[in-house]
């Protein structure tokens, strides 16, 4: 009896065998896939419940509480108008998908008779304030008088709200790399403004602004 075999080969490629090959590695990607999947889920569950926003967390009342407290003892102790902590954030995009960089009021400490800023301190463009960026980036928090400022935003901004002296620091991640926000301190009168003292202030302004970082550290673990 004669025996015909059959060549699967062309050009030396076994085409039968190539595709048994691709078969059995496509097999196995999609045993992977459904071994992994279980996995994956889980993970994405959990991930969601963890940026659930529960507004009868204890910690989360606390944590702020304490931020507030810090910044009253600082505005107390340096006889100053206002103290307040603003993050950056995004908010939106441009036509040209650009998304818009922005800021917000957080935090704030106000003595007796002095407005609080916080309706007109959010969601605000940062462009409009680059002089103040160029004052933040410094991390020098040494007052400054608003009058001294060259004309711009910021300080227009100031003068609506009636501040004569200010100072302004950085708040930074829990790196202290990134600078996601900062602190200021405002004096909204001029008997008050004459009375500061420079080095005091800049002590006593970053040490706050350790424990205020510190804090605001802990929302992210």
């Amino acid at each position: 009896m004669k025996t015909t075999s059959i060549d699967n080969a062309v050009s030396g490629i076994d085409i039968f065998g190539s595709w048994a090959e691709i078969g059995m590695v496509l097999v196995a990607i999609a045993a992977g896939v459904v071994i992994a999947l279980p996995g994956l889920k889980a993970l994405q569950r959990k991930s969601a419940k963890k940026k659930e926003f529960n507004p009868a967390d204890l910690n989360f009342r606390e944590l702020h509480t304490r931020v507030h407290e810090h910044l009253s003892e600082l505005r107390i102790l340096l006889d100053a108008a206002r103290t307040t902590v603003y993050h950056f954030h995004n908010g939106g995009c441009f036509l040209d998908g650009s998304s818009m960089k922005k800021f917000s009021l957080t935090h704030q400490s106000t003595t007796a008779g002095v407005s609080d800023t916080r309706n007109e301190c959010q969601d605000v463009l940062l462009s409009l304030f680059i002089d103040m960026l160029e004052s933040i980036v410094k991390d020098e928090p040494i007052p400054m008088m608003t009058s001294q400022l060259q004309d711009c935003h910021f300080k227009k901004w100031l003068e609506s709200n009636h501040v004569v002296l200010f100072s302004i620091i950085p708040i930074k991640d829990a790196s202290g790399t990134l600078i996601n926000g900062f602190m200021t301190t405002e004096w909204c009168s001029l008997s008050k403004s004459d009375d500061v003292d420079d080095k005091f202030v800049s002590k006593e302004m970053v040490e706050k602004r350790r424990y205020i970082e510190a804090e605001l550290a802990k929302q992210n673990k």
